[in-house]
C-alpha cells in the first residue's frame, strides 16, 4: 500500500470487533509471537464498542499493523505458504480463513 500511515479509512460497517478476533487468530497461527499493536488495538475495539462507540474510522497505519489482510509477508509463514507465494494468493487464502472463521 502506497499510501501514508495517516491516511483515514471510513469503512461502511461495524465489523472491527469480530476482525480484530479474527486477527488474534492468525497472530495465533504466527507461533504465538506477540503483536503488541494488534492487542493495543483489541482493548481499545472492546472499550469503544462496550461503550456504544464506532471503532470507525481508521488510518492506513493502524491497518497495516494489525489486519492480516494487509499483512501478506507477516502472515505468509505462519500460514505454511512458501516463500515464492504471491501477496495475492496470501491474501486468497487469509480471506478463506476468514470465511470459515
Amino acid at each position: 500500500m502506497a499510501l501514508p500511515d495517516d491516511t483515514a479509512v471510513y469503512c461502511a460497517h461495524e465489523y472491527t470487533e469480530s476482525n480484530a478476533k479474527f486477527a488474534v487468530t492468525v497472530e495465533a497461527l504466527e507461533g504465538g509471537r506477540a503483536n503488541a499493536a494488534l492487542a493495543a488495538r483489541v482493548v481499545e475495539i472492546r472499550q469503544a464498542r462496550a461503550l456504544g462507540r464506532p471503532t470507525v474510522p481508521t488510518t492506513i497505519g493502524l491497518e497495516r499493523a494489525t489486519n492480516p489482510f494487509v499483512r501478506p509477508a507477516a502472515v505468509r509463514i505462519a500460514l505454511g505458504l512458501p516463500e515464492a507465494t504471491s501477496d495475492a494468493e496470501v491474501f486468497g487464502e487469509v480471506r478463506r480463513l476468514k470465511d470459515i472463521f
